[in-house]
């Protein structure tokens, strides 16, 4: 009975998200450093200035690599489901985190069929942003589609 009065003190005192609030940030941030905790990876910090880029990237329905000169490393996502944007970026992680099954840990050697992985599990890796589009029929594929476009970078204090 305690149990469910402090869940629901701590539900009274928690700020209520209004009702258009970016879930985004702060569901792609849990996605991430739950996936890298489960690989032995320290958490990602949420970049705010690296999203206003990254948003206007997947804006443009392109799914391909943008040209941003090295300056921060890229995973692009799209699926056809019309799901919530939650649910999106799960399967976009999941989809990421799986070619760790194609990685060769033991000699820690990079391959395109795991550049996902190591961008969004890397030790290297400090900071993020991900951006949703809902993309027009015909702009990607036939079909409406959602793009999903994360970057990332070192961290504060460390080289790309």
């Amino acid at each position: 009975m305690i149990k469910y009065l402090v869940l629901a003190a701590a539900a009274a005192l928690a700020p209520a998200l209004p009702a258009a609030a970016d879930i985004v940030p702060y569901t792609a941030i849990s996605f991430h450093n739950e996936a890298r905790a489960f690989y032995g990876a320290g958490p990602v910090e949420w970049d705010a200035a690296l999203r206003e880029e990254t948003k206007a990237y997947a804006r443009t329905c392109s799914f391909m690599p943008s040209d941003h000169g090295n300056r921060y490393g890229e995973n692009l996502y799209v699926t056809t489901s019309q799901a919530d944007d939650t649910t999106v970026l799960r399967d976009a992680v999941v989809a990421w985190a799986t070619e760790a099954m194609k990685f060769d840990a033991q000699n820690h050697r990079y391959s395109r069929d795991v550049g996902h992985y190591t961008q969004m599990i890397g030790a290297k890796t400090g900071r993020m942003a991900v951006s949703i589009a809902d993309c027009p029929a015909g702009a990607i594929f036939v079909s409406p589609t959602k793009f999903v476009v994360a970057r990332y970078k070192g961290a504060v204090n460390s080289a790309l």
